[in-house]
């Protein structure tokens, strides 16, 4: 089994926070004070653009966004199969 990240993922969230360094993929992004209200939309928008869909807030939860691993799962399920 692949855990591949999709790269934008990480490299949007690092840019956001250079003072953290590598983000873990199982890091709690809210605690942290990575994943802010305004980099939670940037980070909503990007990931519906690689899709090509649009998600609205009922179909999402603070966990779908609380780790990059939880991210992947949530929206990117092939790089976990």
């Amino acid at each position: 089994m692949t855990t591949a990240v999709p790269e934008f993922i990480t490299s949007f969230l690092e840019s956001k926070c250079p003072d953290v360094g590598p983000i873990g993929v199982d890091e709690d992004l809210v605690l942290t004070g990575v994943l802010n209200s305004m980099h939670f939309v940037e980070l909503l928008y990007l990931i519906e653009a690689e899709l090509h869909t649009e998600i609205t807030l009922d179909e999402v939860t603070t966990d779908d966004f609380r780790t990059i691993a939880n991210i992947r799962n949530r929206f990117f399920p092939e790089a976990v199969a």
